[in-house]
This record gives C-alpha cells, sequence and structure tokens, in this order.
C-alpha cells in the first residue's frame, strides 16, 4: 500500500480590502479601557494601541453588498517569543496548544511563504475585541501581502473559539467513581 503524503497550505497572501475569517491584521490600532474603568469614570479616555490580530467573525457575514454585522469581531495574535514567562514559554505548554488542551489558545503554524516568514502564533481567546467592518477593510486594504488563515485551519480555528465558549461549569458534578 502507497501512502501520499500531501501538504496543505496554512497561509495566502492577500492584497485587498475583503476581510474574511482568518485574516491576520498585523498592527491593528485597538482602543483599550483604562484599568480602573468604573461607571463613574466612563468618561475616562482609552489608549490606542497596536496589536496583531485575527478576524475571528465569520466571512459570510462580511461580504461586500450582503453585510450581516457592522463590527468585526477580533482576538490577540501574539508571536511564540513573546511568551517569555509562564506555560506557554515552556515547550510543555506549547504542545499543550498544539495539541488542543488549552482551551484559551489556539496554535498557528509558523509562516513561510517568501516575504512573509513568521514564527509560531497563538491566538488567545481570552479577551475580544471589536471594530467597525468599514474601518477593517480600510486597515486590511492598505496592508500589503496580508496574511490569511486557509482552509481547514481557519476552519479549525473556528472550532477552538467555539469550543472555549461553549464550555459549561456545573455547579455540582457527579462524584469520581472510586474502585
Amino acid at each position: 500500500m502507497n501512502i501520499v503524503k500531501t501538504t496543505y497550505p496554512w497561509y495566502c497572501l492577500v492584497d485587498s480590502d475583503e476581510i474574511e475569517q482568518g485574516d491576520i491584521l498585523e498592527g491593528c490600532p485597538i482602543f483599550l479601557p483604562p484599568a480602573n474603568l468604573t461607571l463613574n469614570s466612563l468618561e475616562a479616555n482609552f489608549r490606542l494601541t497596536r496589536r496583531n490580530v485575527i478576524v475571528m467573525s465569520q466571512s459570510c457575514d462580511m461580504v461586500k453588498g450582503r453585510e450581516k454585522i457592522t463590527q468585526v469581531l477580533l482576538c490577540f495574535l501574539w508571536n511564540r517569543s513573546e511568551y517569555t514567562q509562564g506555560h506557554l514559554a515552556t515547550d510543555k505548554g506549547m504542545e499543550e496548544a498544539r495539541r488542543g488542551q488549552l482551551p484559551a489558545h489556539h496554535l498557528l503554524n509558523e509562516c513561510e511563504l517568501p516575504n512573509a516568514e513568521r514564527e509560531f502564533r497563538i491566538v488567545d481567546f481570552h479577551n475580544t475585541y471589536t471594530l467597525p467592518l468599514d474601518f477593517c477593510r480600510a486597515f486590511a486594504g492598505e496592508s500589503q501581502n496580508r496574511m490569511r488563515l486557509l482552509p481547514p485551519y481557519r476552519e479549525h480555528l473556528s472550532q477552538a473559539f467555539a469550543r472555549f465558549f461553549m464550555r459549561v461549569g456545573l455547579p455540582t458534578d457527579i462524584p469520581a467513581f472510586r474502585r
């Protein structure tokens, strides 16, 4: 029996303002509320920062002329090298992320496309952010050789995101069976 090894590319490069799930927006402006935000401080200044993010909204909801959303859901995308402390800084932590054993994190493969080489990256589901769809399109249109996660890896990311949000913690669990 012959086994045929196939390779599925993880990424492609895009030069347009069209947005799809799995699009990577590098250096995207994100507005962060102050850590001490209260009902009495709603007039506080939000901090503008630039982060690498990945689009989590469904592609079908962002089709030009048939938009079903006005805000794009985004998650932070961290480089592996940015984790210098904690569990994800270890090979064990990265292996657990690779296996899908860390529900709040999803590991993306390194990119080897010419002129777009990137290290392993981790999608962080802990915090989500939104920006207007028109803004994201304009930002994407200005980004040359923007990376896009391809199927089936894009769907794998979406599934991991869904698993993170659909977790249910029971108030009382069934006791462990003992021998």
